[in-house]
């Protein structure tokens, strides 16, 4: 009779254990291995949105920066004399562009906020001093443009300010949060607007009809 070989089965059985044991450990890696990346990847799109979102905003912002020397054209021929208004919003605007090129989200917030409050100086002062030049086409058109300015910003910071709300929460949650903080993945700030000052003043324009 063959004699029973404990010595070989107790191996095999060892064997089959580690196996076992590397099997489950290799998944739990490949399982970790897998969540990790996409729970990155989540918070690169996410992060990604935010900068897009930023981008459309500075753009919108430069835009309406752009239609400053029209408007300081359109009038400075009639206002000769009154160079202490138009230097305020030729100045704003410029702070503006300086602020966009620093990417600096506060200077950007306070520079367009100055740049908004110039506007509707530089707006109600002509709509006393020079009535006559509302009626005018270029002046008109140029109006109706920064109206629809002001639009395009307030609804490109709302999307921007959702956008930062999204990737705020995204790295607080667990587990994101722990990869957030080992890759850098920082808070974002939204954008803060002066409510008063994006307000343009219509009545003055001739717009509110």
């Amino acid at each position: 009779m063959k004699e029973y070989d404990y010595e070989s089965k107790k191996n095999q059985l060892i064997g089959a254990i580690f196996l076992t044991v590397g099997g489950v450990l290799l998944t739990t890696v490949l399982v970790v291995a897998i969540t990790f990346m996409g729970v990155y990847n989540d918070l690169i799109d996410v992060r990604e949105d935010v900068n897009l979102a930023e981008s459309n905003v500075e753009a919108d912002m430069q835009r309406r920066a752009e239609l400053i020397p029209d408007l300081v054209t359109v009038v400075r021929a009639a206002a000769k004399h009154d160079e202490e208004i138009i230097d305020s919003i030729s100045e704003a605007e410029s702070a503006l562009r300086a602020s966009l090129a620093s990417g600096n989200l506060d200077e950007i917030s306070q520079a367009n906020n100055e740049l908004s409050k110039q506007i509707n100086n530089f707006i109600s002062f002509v709509a006393r001093e020079y009535p006559d030049l509302t009626a005018g086409n270029n002046y008109t058109i140029l109006m109706g443009q920064l109206e629809g300015s002001v639009n395009r910003i307030n609804i490109s910071r709302e999307e921007y300010n959702a956008k930062v709300s999204d990737y705020n929460r995204a790295i607080e949650k667990a587990p994101a949060c722990f990869i957030a903080k080992a890759f850098g993945f920082e808070p974002k700030e939204a954008f803060v607007a002066d409510k008063e000052a994006e307000k343009m003043n219509l009545v003055d324009m001739g717009l509110d009809d």
